[in-house]
């Protein structure tokens, strides 16, 4: 197995969870208007708690895939770029990075541009090798 088969391999088990719910969650109906005001206020601070969620939750169900037992193993990386990746004998080594938007989300990160950086690099590096 390479990088490559392992990509493809965990694209296909992740389109398989689409509508699939973590129920790791419950936000509550506010019992007063000045409750829902106040949640107004902090909802968009979930972002990062339910991105960290789906990126503990991913692990733990890649991991229970056979597929990637004899190769290695998931493990999240936080802080780190990508946010989960693929330890064991395939490489380079396969990465995920995991993002949960919420609309009215107030938190700006520099991680986008981490993260064209980073695969800047990695392109270059594949060029040099062609």
């Amino acid at each position: 197995m390479n990088t490559q088969d392992v990509i493809r391999l965990v694209s296909q088990y992740l389109d398989r969870l689409s509508g699939h719910t973590f129920d790791v969650l419950d936000v509550s109906k506010p019992v007063t208007v000045d409750a829902a005001v106040n949640l107004s206020k902090v909802i968009s601070k979930l972002s990062p708690l339910v991105g960290n969620l789906i990126e503990f939750n991913t692990v733990e169900f890649l991991n229970q895939q056979n597929e990637f037992a004899e190769f290695g193993k998931w493990h999240r990386q936080d802080p780190g770029f990508p946010d989960t990746i693929f330890l064991g004998i395939v490489q380079p080594t396969p990465g995920l990075e995991i993002k949960a938007w919420f609309p009215l989300a107030t938190e700006i990160t520099a991680r986008f541009k981490d993260s064209q950086n980073h695969l800047a690099l990695l392109n270059q590096g594949m060029k040099k090798r062609s």
